[in-house]
């Protein structure tokens, strides 16, 4: 684990830097995944800006000048659950969490909002920058 929190500016400056170092990020998002998401952990929310596959910028607390295409929301304890080094069942990757919130409704887990479309375009890329979150937590650790 990192010294710094969850969600706190030291460690999406982190994760930037571990996205955009990532060798299979750049095979599965260079020039193609061109889409800005966001994160919403807990109460706050953060835009991830990605351009090329490689995050330019994130910015906490969005607002109405900001665009995004998709998103993903959960309590504080579904991303902590997210980032662990092993993270338990359901909770382990995006889509697995998503179906436990959407389709049975248990809480705790993480769930994706917006356009199914654009989601499923760059669903590869996507899940990639999703998991690089759980390295860039666990002190920039090999997946």
């Amino acid at each position: 684990m990192t010294n710094a929190d969850l969600g706190d500016h030291d460690w999406w400056e982190h994760y930037q830097e571990v996205v955009n170092n990532d060798d299979e990020m750049e095979v599965r998002g260079h020039d193609k995944f061109n889409e800005n998401f966001y994160v919403e952990i807990g109460d706050e929310r953060f835009l991830i800006q990605v351009e090329h596959g490689k995050v330019d910028d994130v910015i906490p607390e969005p607002g109405m000048n900001n665009q995004w295409s998709f998103g993903v929301e959960g309590s504080r304890k579904a991303w902590k659950e997210f980032v662990q080094e092993v993270p338990p069942a359901f909770n382990h990757e995006i889509i697995a969490s998503h179906y436990r919130s959407a389709v049975k409704e248990e809480e705790d887990h993480l769930q994706l909002t917006g356009s199914n479309k654009k989601i499923f375009q760059n669903l590869r890329a996507f899940q990639r920058a999703l998991d690089l979150m759980r390295k860039t937590h666990n002190n920039g650790g090999e997946l």
